[in-house]
């Protein structure tokens, strides 16, 4: 029986992901419980957005609050056109909250021509387009919150402050720590993602790489200082080693990939 061999990761030569998520404001319920998610309007959105080209990672992060040079249209038209330049959405718990928060509160705006943001909100469950990591990793079962994952997987979420505390932020007017907190959110769903991909792949080099070269441009960001929590948390101190033996393993793969090429061209000519 002939050996297996493990390939390194062979990933496509183009694929994008954007990891988002939202922050609501929302009308206490008079028995305490969460209100129904048409009573919620977003005053944040963060995003996480990875592109990997021609061998390599690029990020793109960022969060809009309203009341900070935006309002509810604006956050619609910020999401609709971030989600129209990637090959896949991600987020927590987004198919049955986020998407249907966003949905909904472009119709109140009277934004009509957000189609990938209704593409978004209307994907099949199973199509692939959209990957919901709460459904993901709960196998569509019983749900557990974003923080008891990423703690059980080491990635830091909800340092300091939780959504509970955002009504309380946006009456104070701490837009800042608003827009802090849903980047951060975004970020961590972007990780939990990575993991998510490697560990249904089998591949560790899916996560260690994204994640080694997200560690890169947060270091050389100085807008993202306020992100240091992911350069040193757990799994990020996995990974960064073992990402350099993956990005060897990628490098050689592609250098005697164009020798093959050339060698075939060689060959072709001469006969």
């Amino acid at each position: 029986m002939r050996a297996s061999v493990r390939q390194p990761c062979r990933a496509p030569s183009t694929q994008s992901v954007l990891a988002y998520d939202i922050e609501t404001i929302a009308p206490q319920q008079e028995d305490g419980s969460f209100p129904p998610w048409p009573l919620h309007r977003p005053v944040a959105i963060g995003f996480a957005a990875a592109a990997y080209r021609e061998g390599s990672w690029s990020f793109d992060i960022e969060a809009l609050v309203i009341k900070d040079g935006a309002d509810e249209a604006d956050l619609i038209r910020a999401a609709d056109t971030r989600m129209a330049t990637v090959s896949l959405v991600t987020g927590y718990n987004s198919a049955q909250f986020d998407a249907l928060v966003l949905r909904l509160a472009a119709q109140r705006c009277r934004v009509w021509d957000a189609k990938a943001l209704g593409n978004h909100a209307g994907a099949h469950r199973y199509s692939g387009e959209h990957a919901d990591l709460a459904d993901l990793y709960a196998s569509y079962g019983r749900k557990v919150g974003l923080a008891q994952l990423c703690d059980a997987v080491g990635i830091p979420v909800k340092t300091d402050v939780g959504g509970g505390d955002v009504g309380g932020l946006w009456e104070a007017g701490e837009t800042e720590r608003i827009r802090r907190y849903v980047m951060e959110d975004a970020v961590a769903t972007l990780c939990l993602y990575f993991a998510w991909t490697a560990g249904r792949a089998g591949d560790e080099a899916l996560v260690t790489r994204p994640m080694a070269a997200l560690a890169r441009h947060i270091e050389c960001s100085p807008d993202l200082s306020h992100l240091q929590t992911f350069i040193d948390c757990a799994l990020m101190r996995w990974c960064r080693p073992r990402a350099l033996k993956a990005d060897v393993a990628a490098s050689l793969e592609r250098v005697t990939a164009r020798l093959r090429r050339e060698q075939e061209e060689r060959t072709f000519k001469m006969s």
